[in-house]
């Protein structure tokens, strides 16, 4: 029975997702209940029926959750912590430079993820608020006429001051939250990628001689690879490759291997006792400090919040308006409201908007105005890249 059920789930749901219902037709009851015969035949084949109905449906329900889950935590936006441009073959070799050090993505006045700052964009919402202000008056009246203004301005006064306390704390809340994720951000990488090149240093020299070139050469790689997640991976890409492949694994396993062989061989690991305890050390730490890094990445605010503040703001200017019906006409139904009440509104609407934006630009710490400052990261990151090629390796590792 219990496989019957997920039979007639699958058909409507995939009935459900079919693009055009004239191209498709139900299955009949007679071809059901055939169905149920056939499922009910075996044990085995209800088994091996039951599996492959869950593996489809499981299927069907993580293509269609992918695209809402990345979009409410940004798990493949775009993300970059220095240019992309230093790491490609042809540069490899080639001397930093200053430009090198600048954001991936630096913002003109004409591009569009900095439009809401434009005098143009504030000025047209601003005087569009302030024209279009009796027309919804107009249009308010009609919707609730003959409506006692006195009454209405004492629910109105009763009303707001509570949306208002709870706006006012939402807009807080964001804004701390947004601030101290881009502090933490920053902070966590600068100390991230300059962890990378000292662990990459240390790494390379404690397998400088030729015995170990087989795993100089994986650490040199492993090395890249963190460098090139950095730079040009999303978040979803860089937590499959930690569960996959780890770049902090293969360098540990690097410093075992060097250890087996140095117990192998009876050499003495005094000497490098030190630096291998300050590799295990660091390695641990790096790990560390990329897992607050990813958890800083995933606190992105999701849509329903900047929803919750849209809800909230509208709900405030439609008591504003609600105070100001006395100015519409109960004859005519025109409206003619103090120039104060439309300068008012006029600039309420424009802080909204212009809140609205700021917090939206703070959600996205990569793009927009308000990016995380990275220089420091980059500096560090191209520095790896130097330890890397003057150790010969330029060849033998690719960045992605």
């Amino acid at each position: 029975m219990g496989a019957f059920l997920r039979y007639l789930m699958l058909v409507f749901a995939v009935a459900a997702q079919m693009p055009s219902k004239s191209s498709y037709i139900l299955p009949s009851s007679s071809m059901v209940f055939s169905s149920k015969t056939a499922l009910c035949s075996t044990t085995a084949k209800d088994a091996n029926l039951d599996e492959e109905l869950d593996a489809i449906a499981m299927r069907s329900i993580n293509e269609q959750q992918l695209t809402v889950f990345s979009s409410s935590t940004r798990l493949l936006a775009e993300r970059r912590y220095a240019k992309r441009g230093p790491y490609l073959p042809k540069k490899i070799n080639t001397t930093p430079t200053i430009l090198d050090l600048s954001p991936p993505r630096k913002l003109t006045n004409s591009d569009p993820a900095r439009s809401w700052l434009s005098f143009q964009y504030r000025g047209s919402v601003i005087i569009t608020s302030y024209f279009a202000f009796p027309y919804i008056l107009q249009l308010l009246a009609r919707a609730i006429p003959d409506t006692d203004s006195d009454a209405l301005n004492q629910v109105v006064s009763s009303f707001v001051p509570g949306i208002s306390i709870l706006f006012g704390t939402l807009c807080s809340l964001t804004v701390n939250i947004l601030y101290q994720r881009q502090a933490r951000l920053q902070q966590t990488v600068s100390e991230e990628a300059s962890l990378l090149s000292q662990i990459t240093q240390d790494v390379l020299h404690l397998l400088r001689k030729s015995e170990h070139e087989v795993h100089r050469m994986k650490a040199a790689q492993a090395c890249a690879d963190y460098v090139a997640t950095l730079v040009g991976d999303s978040r979803g890409t860089e937590v499959m490759k930690v569960a996959i492949s780890d770049p902090v694994s293969v360098l540990t396993e690097s410093v075992t291997v060097y250890e087996q062989f140095c117990e192998d061989k009876n050499q003495d690991l005094q000497s490098a006792g030190a630096l291998i305890s300050s590799l295990r050390s660091n390695l641990s730490l790096i790990g560390m400090l990329r897992a607050r890094r990813l958890s800083d990445e995933a606190l992105a605010l999701p849509p329903t919040h900047y929803g919750l503040l849209g809800i909230l703001s509208g709900l405030i200017l439609a008591a504003f308006l609600l105070s100001s019906l006395g100015s519409v006409d109960a004859m005519t139904g025109i409206a003619d409201p103090f120039v104060e009440s439309r300068i008012l509104f006029s600039v309420i609407t424009g802080v909204y908007l212009l809140f609205f934006n700021f917090s939206r630009d703070l959600n996205q710490p990569f793009e927009g105005v308000y990016q995380i400052r990275r220089s420091q990261t980059a500096s560090s990151l191209l520095k790896t890249k130097r330890i890397i090629t003057s150790t010969g390796l330029a060849d033998a590792v690719d960045f992605g």
